[in-house]
Order: structure tokens, then C-alpha cells, then sequence
């Protein structure tokens, strides 16, 4: 079975934990694979979790699809101790790996859950706006804001990290048909998720292109092309959803979504030209 670094990497600090006697459980690891990325330098070895502010402060949805896999594929028990299988593949964990989650298991390993909800609450109070037990941080209404976002390559707990740092209240879906091979963009799903954090999703596929435009794409002159296409022909047969869509942008922090990361290479990019002409900035996440 493929397994990717960061569940050896998991394992492996359960592993740890059940060597120190620790009672593990779902939020304990959830907290201490978050300082883990925080305090040491794992990013800089593999593609490893990330968080952003919930209902209990950081959280990550991939570290939750991680763990119900591993229980489903025989590497961990209900009760999160490794079978003898999961002791295995934890040991392939780079020696690196090992060494950074050795010296969060010897900090934080031992720490009761409270005590540990209460270490990430006050050293990284940013996670905690969204939190149902107590928020480190004043919420103060901030201005209305234009955003653009591209999913290319983000995970949905970075994707969300980003929009709730940037004070995001609607995402405006611009995709002309809002499927995805990556499932949890899809609309119905990514509506899901978005709801789950207090952002509103809006679909208006009046403002995409359509796939049978955007074939071909090789080189920077096709891109140039296209684009040119979507300003002079497709916006401004669509006037009064680029007003809806100027006026919303005036009330509320806005992010526009597409698929591409870079806006160059997105129709997003010639749609926030188009706004910046009102006097509308468009800042690219």
C-alpha cells in the first residue's frame, strides 16, 4: 500500500506516545502534530498537515481522513495503539522525522489534553476566532476587500487557513462549471466546508469560461488570446452580474475562485482588472 511521509510520520508519534504510557486521542494528536508543524522545521522535509481556527481552536480535515484510514487499512487499533503492521511502517519515518517528533513527544507528550488546549490557545491565539470556548482575539469588523484565490495545489485546511486570515466572508465561485478532480472542491462539497467556517459560497458561472474556450493552452501568446476573448466578449454580455458582483465587493470581503494558482494564467486575473477599473483593489492570495 502507497503511504505518504506525513501518516509515517503520524504513526510514529502515536508510537511514541503509546511507549510513554499516554492516553491518546483524536485531539491530542490533532494539537500536537499542529505544534509540530509550528515549532520545527517539518515543512522543510515533507508535505505535511495544515490547520486552520475551528470550533476547538487548529484543526486540519486531512490529519481526520489520515487517521480513519490507517484504522481501516490494520495500522492502528480504535483505541489508537499500533498493530504490530502499523509499529512496522512507523519505523520508515526518516531519521530526521524521528528526531523532530521526539523532541515534541519529550516537551508537550506528557502534558494533560487541558493543558495542552491551553498552551496552543495562548501561543497561537489567531487559531482560536472561530473557537466555541473562548477567543483570544477581538474580532473588529474589518472593511470591505476583494480577494483571488486559486485551489492549484492547496489542501482545504490551507485553502480555508487562508480565507479566514484574510477575513473572507463570501467566496464567489467564477468557475463556469464548479467540478473538480480534487473532490472537495466540487460546489456541493466545497459549500460544505465553507459553511462549516462561516463563509458563504455563491456560484455565478455567468463570469467563467467556458471549457470549450480553454483548450489548447500552451503557450503565454494563448493565454494572452483568451483572456483578451474574456474582456472583450463574454464580460460585457454579462453587465449586470459584474455589477452584482462590484456591489458585493463594496459590502463585503470577497474572494473570487477559480482553479489555477498563479491569476496570470486564470481568467480571475482579467476579472480583477476589470473590477480594479471601478477603483476596486484585488489583492492575490
Amino acid at each position: 500500500m502507497f503511504m505518504f511521509r506525513r501518516e509515517k510520520v503520524l504513526l510514529y508519534l502515536i508510537l511514541q506516545l503509546n511507549k510513554l504510557g499516554v492516553k491518546v486521542s483524536k485531539t491530542q494528536l490533532d494539537k500536537l502534530l499542529f505544534v509540530l508543524k509550528k515549532e520545527t522545521s517539518i515543512d522543510g522535509f515533507i508535505k505535511f498537515y495544515n490547520f486552520f481556527p475551528y470550533n476547538y481552536g487548529p484543526f486540519s480535515n486531512q490529519f481526520y481522513f489520515d487517521l480513519n484510514e490507517l484504522q481501516k487499512q490494520g495500522f492502528l487499533t480504535e483505541d489508537f495503539e499500533l498493530t504490530a503492521t502499523g509499529e512496522k511502517v512507523s519505523g520508515l519515518a526518516s531519521k530526521e522525522e524521528k528526531q523532530l517528533v521526539d523532541g515534541i513527544v519529550e516537551k508537550y507528550g506528557n502534558y494533560p489534553l487541558a493543558n495542552l488546549k491551553d498552551y496552543v490557545y495562548a501561543a497561537y491565539p489567531e487559531y482560536t476566532v472561530k473557537s466555541v470556548l473562548k477567543s483570544e482575539v477581538k474580532q473588529v469588523k474589518e472593511h470591505p476587500a476583494v480577494f483571488s484565490i486559486g485551489y492549484e495545489k492547496k489542501d482545504i485546511d490551507l485553502f480555508l487557513d487562508l480565507l479566514i486570515k484574510n477575513g473572507v466572508e463570501v467566496v464567489v465561485d467564477v468557475r463556469a462549471n464548479a467540478f473538480s478532480m480534487n473532490f472537495v472542491f466540487t460546489k456541493t462539497k466545497l459549500a460544505q466546508y465553507l459553511e462549516k467556517v462561516g463563509i458563504t459560497y455563491l456560484h455565478v458561472p455567468e463570469l467563467g469560461i467556458s471549457g470549450e474556450h480553454r483548450k489548447d493552452l500552451k503557450t503565454e501568446e494563448n493565454y494572452r488570446e483568451l483572456f483578451e476573448f474574456y474582456a472583450s466578449d463574454i464580460l460585457p454580455k454579462q453587465g449586470s452580474k459584474l455589477s452584482e458582483l462590484i456591489s458585493l465587493g463594496k459590502s463585503k470581503r470577497i474572494a473570487l475562485l477559480c482553479f489555477e494558482q498563479d491569476n496570470n494564467h486564470c481568467h480571475r486575473g482579467a476579472l480583477s482588472k476589470e473590477l480594479e477599473k471601478t477603483g476596486i483593489a484585488v489583492t492575490h492570495l
